[in-house]
Formats: structure tokens, sequence, C-alpha cells
């Protein structure tokens, strides 16, 4: 929830103006980006620099494989790691034997690793070669596109593709949720697939959806009651999962375990406990208007708050933004490099990007100049960013702001990925 729309719901529990009563901060300006090319021409792999890796995807003939070589494509350009060379390129003709290449052809093109597609019946099966040692595949997948479809097993595939080359799996086939202006006054929950695709509007009863998060089970949100009142919510439940004093705008899970965003009496706090046992702890401290808090995957715990004076970014229960008049919305992102915080920051109208360490050190900008970027979130495997942006839509990029790439044309907030 953005903080205008804070403002608004806390309405019914703010006294007049309260929201304009915390004191001004002048603090630092937001670091800016500078000059940089927006291309990623080098990747850290095992603690060691290198090229992107080059890779050919085989064209092939049937619609089953048409789609995965769509969808590999893709994935790869977004992952930050492979550059997918241009099969016009391509001087081999695999089409009449799938369980190996011609290694002379692919050198000639510069590929290091070649990837064919092969359907028989159902099963789609990849394989991917070393053209260093093209003897055999180094990676051989098959998959029942009957069950699953194409584009699903090809971000499986991409994603043993990714580990055989860095060691570690790739994160395709997620979803990212947000919420999302439905009509005037009115707000509702939608799902869209990682890489833009199969965009999906939830059913949610209450006229007011937003804020919503991944859970145990489900997706959970903050709906707006009959009377005025805030609620949270689960996707698929008619009636509240939690309810309590206040008005509960927002929610974050570990496991079991939740933080809730609730407001009552001019001020904002998060309260952490079980879902579902009872009383909560409230973990903020001092008189603010906290929004947006947020689990690592390790349980550590991020929020944003005005108790300082001015808007900025908490972790693990101590400030770590000290520069910028207004820093929200923190998401965890465990990159390659370390565990990351990002958030949203401003000092004026437009929105940018930014990263933090967990203990304040080495913020970084990752976007500026094109035009307003907000609401970060991070794939699971930490390579890669997604955000809605005015450019037109939601973007991915990788951890260092290279590779942007619009994804799908859709707004939002509260931006969340699984």
């Amino acid at each position: 929830m953005n903080r205008p729309a804070l403002l608004a719901a806390l309405a019914l529990a703010l006294p007049p103006a309260a929201a304009h009563a915390r004191s001004s901060t002048e603090e630092a300006p937001l670091p800016q980006l500078g000059e940089r090319s927006e291309a990623v021409t080098e990747i850290d792999v095992s603690g060691a620099a290198r090229a992107l890796f080059k890779l050919a995807v085989v064209p092939t003939e049937s619609e089953h494989g048409k789609v995965a070589v769509e969808v590999m494509g893709r994935d790869l350009q977004l992952s930050s790691l492979v550059e997918v060379l241009d099969p016009r390129s391509f001087k081999a003709d695999p089409s009449t034997d799938f369980t190996k290449i011609d290694d002379r052809a692919w050198r000639e093109v510069g590929a290091e690793y070649v990837i064919t597609t092969q359907l028989d019946g159902s099963k789609l099966t990849f394989r991917a070669f070393a053209v260093s040692r093209p003897k055999d595949a180094k990676l051989v997948k098959s998959y029942d596109v009957g069950k699953e479809g194409a584009r699903g097993v090809t971000h499986r595939f991409v994603n043993e593709v990714i580990q055989l080359l860095t060691g570690q799996p790739g994160g395709f086939g997620g979803r990212l949720t947000f919420s999302a202006r439905t009509e005037k006054g009115k707000r509702g929950i939608f799902v869209v697939d990682a890489d833009g695709s199969n965009l999906t509007r939830l059913a949610a009863p209450p006229i007011v959806a937003q804020a919503p998060v991944f859970g145990p089970g489900g997706i959970y949100y903050s709906g707006l009651q009959a009377d005025g009142s805030y609620a949270l919510f689960k996707v698929g439940v008619p009636t509240p999962v939690h309810a309590q004093a206040g008005l509960v705008l927002g929610a974050s899970f570990f496991g079991k375990v939740m933080a809730v965003l609730v407001a009552s009496g001019g001020r904002a706090d998060v309260f952490r406990g079980e879902l579902g046992a009872g009383d909560l702890q409230k973990v903020t401290q001092g008189i603010g208007l906290a929004t947006h808090p947020a689990f690592s995957s390790d349980g550590r715990l991020a929020w944003a708050s005005d108790v300082g004076g001015s808007q900025q970014i908490y972790a693990d229960g101590k400030r770590v933004t000290w520069r910028g008049k207004e820093n929200m919305a923190p998401a965890w992102c465990p990159t390659p490099q370390g565990l990351r915080v990002l958030f949203m920051g401003r000092e004026g109208g437009v929105w940018d990007v930014f990263s933090i360490d967990p203990d304040g050190g080495n913020l970084q900008r990752l976007t500026q100049g094109q035009g307003s970027n907000k609401y970060p979130a991070c794939s699971p495997d930490g390579r890669m960013i997604a955000f809605f942006s005015s450019r037109g839509g939601l973007v991915l990029m990788n951890p260092q702001g290279l590779n942007q790439q619009l994804v799908a044309t859709v707004d939002g907030e509260s931006l969340r990925w699984e």
C-alpha cells in the first residue's frame, strides 16, 4: 500500500491532520546513477567474472516445440546470464538427429552450448550440448506437455540449464501478485507469471482488496469490510482469516509466522505472531506510520516507517536508510553477491528503485531517468528484480539494474514474487 492510500485508509483512525504532524527532517539526497551501459557484458559465476554464456536454441517445426523455443529464448534473455544467438546465423542443420551436434559448425558461429528440442507424442525432450564436448548431451530432460503445457515445462528446463551453467538453479516458472485499480473506488488482486504471461484477476469479494502476499496455502490480502474496517483475507475464503482492533492493512509471512500492519489511534504498527494464534506482539517502536512489512526467506523482517521524521527503511528493528526524503516498500533479495534490501525512494515526484545491505551499507540506485519506477520484488533465486514503471508496465532487470525488459503492460502496487 502506498503512502497516500495508507493515509486514506487511516482516515477513520487518525485525528485531523495527524498524518502531517511528523517533524520534517533534512536527509542527505539519494545517490545518482551515473553513466553506464544498460546491457550486461560481464557476469559473476562462482566468484569469478566472465562474459555472457553464448547459447544457440535450435528452431523446431512442432507447435509445442515452437512455443518451447520462444519461451526458452525469452527466459534466457531475461536471466541476464546468456547471449542467445540469432538463428539466422546458424550453419548446422540438426533436424535429422536431435541426439548429436556438428561441433565445428557451431564453433563457427561462436556457440558455447546448443539446445535442441524434440517432440515425440506428448513427450517433449530437451538436450543441452557443450560445443567443447559434443559427443554426449550435458543435460537431457523429458516432460509430458499434456500435463504441464509447453510453457511450464520449458521454464523448468531453463532453470536446469542455468544450474548447469552456474551451479545454482534458475527462478523461472514463479508468479507475481499485486493489487491494481479496477474502477473508481475499487481495487482487485492479480497474479501474473514471472515472464509476463497469464495475467489473471483473482476472486476477492471486498470492493477494495489490496497489499496481496503469498502465504500458507495461497494468497492473502487486506480487504475493506462493510463497516469500513480492514481485515486480512485469503483468496478463496469469503470471511476474514485475521482481524483485530484497528485497520489490518497488510501482511507478510515466514512459514506460519506472519507480520501484520495495523493502524489505530493515529499510528500504524507492525505486529508479529502465528496466524490464528491469538494475540500478536508489536514489533515497531515509537509513534509513527509504518508500512510494508516484508519477511526474508530466512525470517528477517523489514518495514518502512516515518518514526524518525521522514519515511525510511528499517530491517531487524534498525534503521538502514539515512538518505532521501521518502523511502518505502522494502523487499528482500538474496542476490548471488549477498543479501540486499530493495526499496522505492524519491525526493520529488518521481520514484526510483534502490538496493542496500541489511546493515545500511552500500546503497545503490538501480533506476534513473526512465520514468517513475516503484514496488520492487525479487525472484526467489535473487537474479531478477521486477517493478512497475511508467515506461509501460511490469519490467524485469538484474540486481545491478541492467538488462531492463518490459514483460507486461500492466500497472499496480504492492508487488510480491512467489
